[in-house]
């Protein structure tokens, strides 16, 4: 039973090293969004605005992100440019797992990965909820938007 279990978990550890690292700009429609951009958006101190996951549709995450400059305004804040809407549309949802969901969440970071089955979103947060969501195909598109 043992040689199985260890079996098990090599076969596990091997499907985790061919996941290759990604960003948004690979996505379907993230190159647009990074070429506005001027850069790869981070994503960081980024506002969940919807999220929707569907059995049999596609699904949704809006997050408002924006850059963060070197400069600062008269009261000392870094100035915030390229405000953007950024929704990522899944499809053919995988797997999912979430935590500490509520109606609003503040995004620290995002990391994407691919292998041969999917897309793994990954982000972690400052408030709000967190997690991993896996689909065949995710699709980005985006709307500039005014400071919130």
């Amino acid at each position: 039973m043992c040689h199985e279990s260890r079996s098990g978990y090599a076969s596990q550890f091997d499907q985790w090293e061919k996941m290759a690292k990604a960003t948004i700009c690979d996505l379907e429609g993230g190159a647009a969004l990074c070429a506005w951009f001027e850069g790869t958006p981070s994503f960081h101190d980024a506002t969940l605005h919807e999220f929707e996951l569907r059995q049999g549709a596609p699904g949704r995450l809006v997050v408002h992100t924006f850059r963060m400059e070197s400069e600062v305004d008269a009261r000392g804040y870094f100035l915030l440019t390229k405000h953007v809407d950024v929704t990522l549309t899944i499809f053919e949802l995988i797997e999912v797992e979430l935590f500490e969901f509520m109606e609003s969440a503040i995004i620290f970071g995002l990391d994407i990965e691919t292998d041969n089955d999917g897309i793994t979103l990954s982000f972690d947060s400052s408030y709000g909820v967190h997690g991993r969501i896996k689909a065949k195909r995710i699709v980005v598109s985006f709307e500039p938007t005014k400071p919130e």
